[in-house]
């Protein structure tokens, strides 16, 4: 076997366990909403102070507003819980796709659609931890990058604020990273 396949045998091995994972302890992440349509890249307003979303409809913070996600506890929490549901909806996406190239159903254009949209799943992964980990060798404690599907870059960055030089940083490895223009990146600070 050569390196290739023994990378395409880890990715597949990987991605199994992620399923197997999903699937034992999988229940409803705070990203979907309830009829299913999911949430990828969709800004979730979050109070600084008590850590709960906003619902900008009435600018209340409803634990059981149907369609928000209720994010309780400290900073972490929010942190911790979003890099699950990034997860959890990307793993998701991923059987989806995997379905559509091993059906015999899809033809030959859908089937090498699907490898395609599998394969930047991927990328994008590669690309939100490596965005991820030069910003926290910045001194930034926390942060969560989430690519949207409309190609924007949305960060969640734990900090009380953040200096214009340190926006800039931020932007910068954005920028070089993900090949987006400056328009396309949204930072959010939270305690």
């Amino acid at each position: 076997m050569n390196r290739k396949q023994v990378m395409v045998i880890a990715l597949v091995l990987v991605i199994i366990a992620a399923g197997v994972i999903q699937y034992m302890y999988g229940e409803k992440g705070y990203s979907s909403r309830e009829d299913g349509e999911e949430r990828l890249g969709e800004a979730v307003y979050v109070d600084n102070i008590t850590g709960r979303t906003v619902n900008l409809t009435d600018g209340t913070n409803p634990d059981d507003t149907v369609g928000e996600s209720t994010v309780a506890g400290t900073g972490n929490d929010f942190f911790t819980q979003a890099r699950i549901d990034r997860e959890t909806i990307r793993s998701r996406q991923k059987e989806e796709l995997k379905e559509l190239t091993g059906s015999g159903n899809a033809g030959d254009e859908v089937s090498s659609q699907a490898q395609q949209e599998y394969l930047d799943l991927i990328r994008r992964a590669e690309i939100e931890a490596t965005i991820e980990s030069l910003i926290k060798q910045r001194g930034i404690e926390d942060v969560v990058v989430i690519f949207s599907s409309t190609g924007t870059v949305d960060l969640v960055v734990k900090a009380d604020s953040l200096s214009q030089s340190e926006t800039a940083q931020i932007s910068d490895i954005v920028m070089r990273h993900a090949g987006v223009e400056m328009k396309d990146i949204h930072i959010k600070n939270m305690k």
